[in-house]
């Protein structure tokens, strides 16, 4: 079962390589999977938590903004910390 299941993945590289050799197949799964990011939709929604189809964008965007208040709470603690 384990040369089976070796020799399909190999095949299976293979032919994908073969496929992905030509730049129109390329662009085709780019758009497929949505990789293409040159479009002027996905532009504009960069950045914005709330934007369809940038969840990735968009929690990068909010785990960044937490971390900077966190950061910024954590300072007011040690200030007022040493001002008592």
């Amino acid at each position: 079962m384990g040369k089976l299941t070796k020799s399909l993945g190999i095949a299976g590289a293979a032919l994908g390589v073969a496929y992905l050799s030509k730049s129109e197949n390329r662009e085709k799964v780019k758009k497929l999977i949505g990789l293409d990011k040159d479009n002027e939709s996905y532009v504009k929604k960069l950045g914005r938590p709330g934007a369809v189809g940038a969840s990735d964008d968009a929690k990068m965007v909010d785990e960044g903004a937490l971390t900077s208040v966190q950061y910024y709470n954590e300072l007011q603690e040690e200030e007022e910390e040493k001002s008592e």
